[in-house]
């Protein structure tokens, strides 16, 4: 094995390109304090008149002890540009010119902005029309009567968000139809495996971790003392086992993370990896309890919306976002949901949640009592819930007149009582014991999360660089072009077969390089030579295991992409059913490597011209991909691309257009207007349209 990495270092080393990748992803995503918030609020001061005066700095500097990231803007088309863009935070808005109603209305209406204040330096009252406008809490004329009156909603907002959005994705263990799991099941078992990704990682990769958050909050932070002092104390004192502590003070660590961990950004999450991984060693660690089961309890005010899935879905699962934090104290908890509950909003309800947890369960995310080694031990007999944990909806009993409080009885579950546990299971075991940043890149890509994935890769690739002193990412050769070192990969890997063929080395080995010739071969059009190789890798694999192995598998789907290449279908086609057979006898049913092996298969079909063969393989791909794979999926746009294609083809407008039109809506939701995927999408929608009405002309 040492043979083969120095090998495969070396072919690494040919293909990496320099650490200005990584650099690019840093300054993009960490040092890019003035466009990136870390935090759940965002202040907009919009004053058409705004000069730097020591009394506006100074309202400025109030205003930024109650809100971190604050924009000011003395340009309305810019303002509105602004706030329009905006997709996560919650947006509070400050406007100095009351009198504009239409830039008001404009305001009012966006779906991030929350609460809109009117300062006044003209002693202008409301008037009758403000009250269409409901998110203006207040008109003021003081800028002292201002910051107190934004310091007083701002704790009000700031304990609702403390409550509000904790649950995560809804799914069914027993129903398999796809419309009761499309967007659910899906969603909750690939961000789980990125949990865990995360939860694996080595040593050596959590190293930099602590170093990137610091560099992170720094920028983000650059003009806060206080916060800077928490900064430095994190970087000089911070120990592993110190993380529930740092998670229960009150201090930006955990607003971030849980904003990350609610909002799923996946970027942040993997830069507070290190913080990740110590909350769940601690609280696997400090699992310990007197009872087999223990009854907790959490008050918290959620959404009618959120409350209504609830309802909606009892003797249903679904996954907490977020840590959990919840109390043996019914009382406490009681308590908590009844006063974070603001009369003035109408779309939320007070909820509490009765928590039954078998402390003897070993498939569930660690639960333990930090009551001990929390930030303030004040006796609330705290029980501390991991990211993900799974609940099942057991009864929700509405609230009385006299107590308004909800409460939704939940038990603990693991993943044993998933129905898509097989494959989450086989997800899993693809993970190395200990993984690292390439490992976090190829789930986020498995996801489709490109972009992401592509950051991760860069970050793996720097740390690459940095343990090699430079070995990697500062190539020689990184100027070449596509496919001028294939003949020194494959001059290399021939090498070796030729070592391990005399030294009756390792077969896997030999297999393994077999097929990177095979490949090299194929990318440099040399389709013969390809097959040879791929056709040894498939003999030796077939020695070492029998014909039905996933390997073996591999094998023929690499045979038959190259017999597609040569336009060779028959015997494509061929290939790809040995394939999937061997996959549909050795995986899950709804494994997501059986989508794709389905959906090759049709466009080989749809290259002969075989629809209704086509059109029944994407069909079987599309079912599988809808309850496997993250919803919005880019995988399942083009599936559907695929199918409206197909009907296209046999002059089935009406359902060629409305394939292409979901395929729209969720590339649409992941990708900018200007994506060339959704222009083509839209062309292919516009195609349609114009093919109806020709033929209803005739």
């Amino acid at each position: 094995m040492t043979d083969k990495k120095a090998l495969v270092d070396k072919l690494i080393s040919l293909s990496k390109t320099s650490e200005d990748l990584y650099r690019s992803f840093y300054d993009e995503y960490l040092i890019g304090k003035n466009e990136r918030n870390l935090e759940p609020y965002t202040l907009v001061w919009y004053d058409a008149d705004m000069n730097d005066t020591n009394d506006t700095q100074q309202i400025q500097y109030e205003l930024h002890r109650l809100i971190n990231f604050i924009k000011i803007f003395n340009d309305p088309d810019k303002c509105q540009t602004y706030i329009e863009e905006i997709k996560t935070e919650k947006i509070i808005i400050i406007m100095s010119n009351n009198h504009d109603h239409q830039l008001l209305r404009h305001f009012h209406d966006q779906i991030r902005v929350i609460a809109i204040y009117i300062y006044s330096r003209d002693n202008y009252k409301a008037s009758g029309s403000d009250k269409q406008f409901p998110k203006v809490k207040a008109v003021v004329t003081d800028s002292t009567e201002l910051i107190k009156t934004i310091e007083t909603d701002q704790r009000k907002r700031a304990k609702l968000e403390d409550s509000i959005g904790t649950i995560g994705s809804f799914f069914n263990p027993n129903e398999r139809s796809t419309k009761n799991l499309a967007n659910e099941n899906g969603d909750f078992i690939w961000f789980q495996l990125f949990i865990e990704t995360l939860l694996r990682m080595s040593n050596t990769a959590l190293h930099s971790s602590r170093k990137e958050f610091i560099e992170l909050v720094r920028q983000q932070y650059h003009d806060d003392v206080a916060k800077l002092r928490i900064v430095d104390e994190l970087q000089s004192t911070y120990q592993t086992d110190q993380a529930v502590w740092w998670y229960t003070r009150d201090s930006f660590l955990y607003v971030i993370l849980n904003k990350a961990l609610r909002q799923q950004d996946f970027v942040l999450l993997f830069t507070l990896r290190f913080f990740l991984h110590d909350l769940f060693q601690t609280l696997r660690e400090q699992k310990r309890f007197n009872g087999i089961v223990v009854n907790l309890y959490r008050g918290q005010v959620l959404d009618i919306d959120e409350l209504n899935d609830i309802i909606n879905n009892q003797g249903k699962f679904f996954s907490m976002n977020s840590l959990l934090s919840t109390s043996r104290n019914r009382s406490i908890a009681h308590l908590f949901a009844e006063s974070a509950i603001d009369p003035d909003n109408h779309r939320h309800r007070a909820v509490l949640f009765e928590l039954e947890a078998d402390t003897n369960r070993v498939d569930t995310k660690p639960f333990a009592d930090v009551t001990d080694i929390s930030y303030f031990r004040d006796g609330e007999d705290e029980v501390l819930f991991m990211a993900g944990s799974i609940f099942r909806i057991i009864d929700v009993q509405k609230g009385s007149e006299d107590d308004p409080v909800w409460t939704v009885k939940l038990v603990l579950c693991g993943e044993e009582d998933n129905q898509l546990n097989e494959v989450f299971t086989t997800l899993k075991a693809k993970l190395d014991d200990e993984t690292d940043m390439s490992s976090v890149g190829k789930v986020l890509d498995d996801m489709g999360k490109r972009k992401e994935a592509s950051r991760a890769y860069d970050l793996g690739n720097e740390h690459m660089r940095s343990e090699s002193n430079g070995r990697f990412g500062n190539s020689t050769v990184s100027s070449y072009t596509k496919g001028e070192y294939y003949p020194t990969i494959i001059e290399e890997l021939q090498k070796g077969v030729v070592r391990l063929t005399e030294t009756n080395g390792d077969r896997n080995d030999l297999a393994f390089y077999y097929q990177i010739i095979g490949g090299s071969y194929k990318e440099l059009q040399q389709y013969d030579r390809a097959l040879e190789n791929y056709s040894k890798a498939l003999n030796v694999h077939r020695d070492l295991h029998s014909e039905n192995h996933l390997k073996v598998a591999i094998d023929h789907e690499c045979i038959g992409q190259t017999y597609e290449k040569q336009e060779n279908y028959q015997l494509a086609i061929l290939s790809w059913k040995e394939c999937l057979r061997i996959r549909q006898q050795l995986l899950p049913q709804m494994h997501p490597t059986i989508a794709d092996t389905f959906f090759n298969i049709g466009d080989v079909y749809n290259d002969v011209d075989d629809l209704d063969s086509a059109l029944e393989m994407y069909e079987q791909a599309l079912q599988i991909q809808l309850i496997s794979l993250p919803s919005n999926h880019p995988s399942i746009a083009t599936t559907y691309q695929r199918i409206g294609d197909i009907y296209e083809q046999m002059k089935e407008f009406h359902l060629a257009l409305k394939n292409y039109t979901i395929a729209f809506n969720i590339l649409q939701a992941s990708r900018p207007l200007n994506h060339p995927s959704l222009v083509n999408a839209q062309e292919d929608i516009d195609n349609m349209k114009k093919a109806l009405i020709t033929c209803s002309d005739k």
